[in-house]
């Protein structure tokens, strides 16, 4: 039998030594971090309230996996087409647990991630490789105020509201909107002055009664807003008197010695009057009809006569 060359085992020794070296070159064996941070779960994010008003503060709250007290963490903001800027830095609490607020002045997306630098240099939780949150979105509005208001008017009179939008900046449309069959319709429009401010009229030139909202137009990273602005109320005057009494309402039910509402020949049953007198207010619904006196367009429930401190027979002002 022939005995094998020992030089020949030396070569397959030496091939099969480079070969390794080949396979370990072209796949690597991952790092510890590396393959820890492949695997570990991401920091959880959950934001108070996802729609905010410009000047308020976002409230970020979740947790760190993996984490205890003490690890430095992030709370990022990044808008369209740019890079993550830190806009709130903190500390984990037990378990892991964080809690971060900031004033995010415009639109955009958060997340919150570890602060490497801080984690490593404080020791803190430095095994610790959790990525980032998944990114939230963050809306934010312009913050429209009313401040005064002049909308109780005569018909024909000229209705006011004015107030202030943030930030401000000269030039930003606001218009003055009513609600009617189920739409805002644009009664008046102007523009902000230099430190935000605004003020609308609006001429009222027949009775009318409904919701007004003044709407501030949005800016770049900043969405449109709205606020409440009350009751346009333009009143006009109407002879009424008053009735009580029992027996059935036409327009369903009975009278009671309470009853808010007022009777009316030609007004829907249920339309919604506010009648003002001598300082008093009230907005009651059409329940019954009359009356059938001369001249006079509406009778006043027991409830509505107590309210406003009516007797006999007089003028009242209505809008509706």
């Amino acid at each position: 039998m022939r005995r094998p060359d020992p030089r020949a085992r030396v070569t397959m020794a030496l091939g099969a030594l480079t070969t390794a070296a080949a396979l370990a070159v072209a796949h690597p064996a991952p790092a510890p971090a590396a393959t820890a941070a492949a695997s570990a779960s991401p920091i959880t994010l959950q934001l108070a309230d996802p729609t905010l008003d410009y000047g308020d503060a976002v409230v970020a709250r979740g947790h760190v996996p993996g984490a205890g007290a003490g690890v430095p963490v992030l709370l990022e903001e990044r808008v369209r087409g740019g890079a993550w800027s830190a806009v709130a830095r903190g500390l984990t609490r037990a378990g892991g647990a964080y809690r971060l607020t900031a004033h995010v002045p415009r639109s955009g997306l958060l997340r919150v991630s570890l602060e490497r630098a801080a984690v490593a240099a404080s020791g803190a939780g430095a095994d610790t490789v959790a990525p980032p949150s998944r990114a939230r979105g963050l809306r934010v509005a312009v913050h429209v105020t009313v401040t005064r208001r002049h909308t109780n008017v005569r018909a024909g009179s000229t209705a006011r509201v004015g107030g202030r939008v943030r930030p401000a900046h000269a030039g930003r449309l606001v218009v003055l909107q009513r609600r009617a069959h189920g739409r805002w319709r644009t009664l008046a429009r102007t523009r902000t002055h230099a430190g935000g401010g605004y003020a609308l009229a609006y001429r009222a030139r027949a009775a009318a009664s409904a919701r007004l909202r003044v709407r501030a137009a949005g800016a770049p990273a900043l969405a449109g807003a709205s606020h409440d602005a009350g009751r346009l109320n333009a009143f006009r005057p109407a002879l009424a008197s008053w009735y009580s009494g029992g027996g059935s309402l036409a327009c369903g039910g009975s009278m009671t010695p309470g009853m808010m509402g007022v009777a009316n020949k030609s007004l829907p049953c249920g339309t919604m009057v506010t009648i003002r007198y001598r300082g008093r207010q009230v907005r009651v619904p059409v329940v019954d009809r009359g009356p059938y006196v001369g001249g006079r367009e509406f009778d006043l429930g027991p409830g509505v006569r107590g309210a406003l401190g009516f007797d006999g027979v007089g003028t009242v002002w209505v809008s509706y």
